[in-house]
């Protein structure tokens, strides 16, 4: 039998649901294979001393060093097997603003956008309202504004700058939100996020009753492979392994690139394995799959 360790926690602003994470995988995979579940807090560098007898480290973390590259980069250095992508995919999909970039060398629809970093002098009447404002490093859309007036938006500024050193500026756009998840190369059926809050904001993701989800997505049929393909060419070029989930906007034919998530959340009420559970793939089938391709 397998010996697996599942990380959790981390020090970043989505440690919480890390935490989440990393107990659900335990639930699912405590039968089937002999596991150890370790909390981490600011510091991963003595990790490697508790891995001597590991076979594979599940990575349950979100956000911060845990999906940044740091840690993958660690766990290089140490020849220790783990899920998710590896050092520079993660460093690149995190970063929001590269991740554009590289959509947009590859013909991937994007919202225009523009970078602001602490200290920068900021040009209020460079921009035009509506905007969103969101940490360009950051996940589970915290730090996410909507903005639609010069007053509230220096107000806001100062506010995201509490969450990351570096924002990014985004033009606003009224679509339905949808996300695409993706395991080993493989595109799941598509999810609709359905909420009643303006944005689809932390506060919608992880403590509302009131966000539904549909899935599959209501798209037409073409749109959808078209977007499935666009998808799975950004997973591709970023270098992404095992598993992610890319989010879109969409409204009647148009759609827009939000985001590449390395290491999505995975609850069993998550998006991703809400929409294996379509394919016929339960919750512990896909955590033990994850296992598999790293193994």
């Amino acid at each position: 039998m397998k010996n697996i360790a599942v990380i959790f926690g981390g020090s970043s602003s989505e440690k919480e649901v890390s935490m989440h994470t990393g107990l659900a995988v335990i639930e699912a995979i405590k039968n089937t294979y002999n596991v150890i579940g370790i909390k981490l807090e600011n510091d991963f560098h003595d990790l490697h001393t508790k891995l001597l007898d590991i076979d594979v480290v599940f990575n349950a973390l979100h956000g911060g060093y845990g999906e940044n590259g740091q840690l993958q980069e660690y766990f290089e250095k140490y020849s220790i097997k783990y899920t998710g992508s590896g050092p520079c995919s993660s460093k690149l999909a995190m970063d929001k603003h590269k991740t554009k970039l590289v959509a947009k060398e590859n013909n991937i629809p994007v919202l225009d956008w523009a970078i602001i970093n602490k200290g920068d002098k900021i040009n209020v009447k460079a921009f035009s309202f509506p905007l969103i404002i969101k940490p360009n490093d950051g996940g589970s859309t915290i730090g996410l504004y909507f903005v639609d007036n010069e007053k509230d938006f220096n107000d806001l500024i100062l506010s995201a700058f509490n969450e990351s050193n570096s924002l990014m500026i985004e033009k606003y756009f009224k679509g339905r939100e949808i996300s695409v998840p993706i395991i080993d190369g493989q595109v799941l059926p598509i999810i609709e996020i359905k909420t009643s809050n303006f944005l689809y904001d932390y506060e919608s993701k992880y403590q509302s009753s009131n966000t539904k989800y549909e899935v599959p997505a209501k798209i037409d049929s073409k749109l959808e492979r078209i977007i499935s393909d666009n998808a799975l060419l950004l997973y591709n070029k970023i270098g992404c392994k095992h598993y992610s989930r890319v989010d879109f906007l969409l409204n009647n034919d148009k759609y827009y690139l939000l985001e590449i998530n390395t290491l999505p959340g995975l609850t069993s009420t998550s998006l991703l394995p809400k929409s294996a559970n379509q394919i016929g793939m339960s919750y512990p089938k896909l955590i033990k799959k994850i296992i598999d391709l790293a193994s």
